[in-house]
């Protein structure tokens, strides 16, 4: 972000301040959900660089996310596992293992995260280490003590003291990670922060919610709403996913070619009450009057905390406003 853009500088008298990320959200230690577009992976990860300076991070979904690459990744694959002597194969090939990374405890197939070689390109390039499970339907004691097993394992292979960071999912075979098989209950008992990506948004600035979304975990302590600046000043039928529910907010119903404003987004945030507090994300868009306008007009408007800032694909120190 350029000073010309938006960049707070020196002076004392400007009514915007950095502050560290984690502090300006109120993130707290244990569950805390990230939910609504314009930049929530990337607010995940650089929330994730902040965090693993002060003690352990999951990151994992309550719906879908990509697996990330400044972290390791654990994966859950829930497919059958078939063993012979030459090799284990995914039946749905995601990943072909040879069997002398393989051992076998209380009915499930341990896959080494050493030695993967993966046919999806998405998991391959990121160089990830995985770690994929096949339920023995069979044995009662796996299915007894699975939730035990799969966080025994889990902190088995995770070295805190060198990756701080770690990532959990259900490996898809598109390459997407769904929720992880433990309940978030004992997802966070396993390290200090844990972040869930907690909403879907078609990789859109802004959006609407369904009657089932978001899907914020019960255990979250602090839920955090995302929204991309870049969305303002253009047809909402661009920029916002489920277009027509945001339409619907309305009355008449909006155009599809109808310009984002702040007035209508402040209608539609109060609309859908969302979130513990909302963060802006891509304010480099917007010049820094443009900025600290958005951000006073949001805040009096909803009354909740109101920060923003650019995270610059995941910047590990990125630029925090406060009013």
């Amino acid at each position: 972000m350029t000073k010309q853009q938006g960049q707070i500088g020196d002076n004392p008298q400007s009514k915007l301040i950095r502050i560290p990320l984690s502090e300006a959200l109120g993130i707290k230690k244990g569950v805390n959900a990230i939910i609504g577009s314009g930049g929530k992976s990337s607010l995940l990860k650089s929330l994730s660089l902040e965090l693993s300076q002060k003690g352990s991070v999951l990151l994992t979904t309550s719906t879908h996310i990509l697996p990330f690459s400044h972290c390791e990744n654990i994966c859950f694959s829930d497919e059958n596992v078939s063993i012979s002597d030459e090799n284990i194969s995914i039946l749905n090939e995601n990943a072909l293992i040879s069997n002398e990374n393989v051992s076998i405890l209380n009915g499930n197939a341990l896959i080494s995260n050493e030695n993967v070689s993966s046919l999806n390109k998405n998991i391959l390039t990121l160089n990830e280490k995985i770690l994929l499970l096949g339920k023995d339907t069979h044995s009662e004691e796996a299915l007894e003590n699975s939730n035990t097993l799969l966080q025994s394992k889990v902190l088995s292979l995770w070295d805190k003291s060198q990756n701080p960071i770690l990532c959990l999912g259900t490996l898809e075979t598109n390459g997407k990670l769904s929720p992880f098989p433990l309940p978030f209950s004992a997802i966070e008992q396993m390290a200090d922060f844990v972040l869930v990506e907690a909403d879907g948004s078609k990789r859109l600035p802004g959006k609407a919610h369904g009657r089932n979304e978001p899907e914020i975990p019960k255990e979250s302590q602090r839920t955090v709403l995302v929204f991309g600046a870049s969305a303002l000043h253009k047809p909402i039928s661009e920029v916002i996913h489920r277009v027509e529910i945001f339409q619907n907010f309305f009355t008449p119903s909006l155009a599809p070619d109808t310009l984002m404003t702040k007035e209508l987004l402040l209608q539609a945030f109060r609309k859908e009450n969302l979130g513990d507090c909302l963060f802006v994300n891509q304010l480099d868009c917007l010049t820094k009057k443009e900025a600290e306008e958005l951000l006073l007009f949001l805040q009096k408007g909803l009354g909740k905390m109101v920060c923003g800032g650019s995270l610059k694909e995941g910047s590990a120190h990125p630029e925090v406003l406060l009013l």
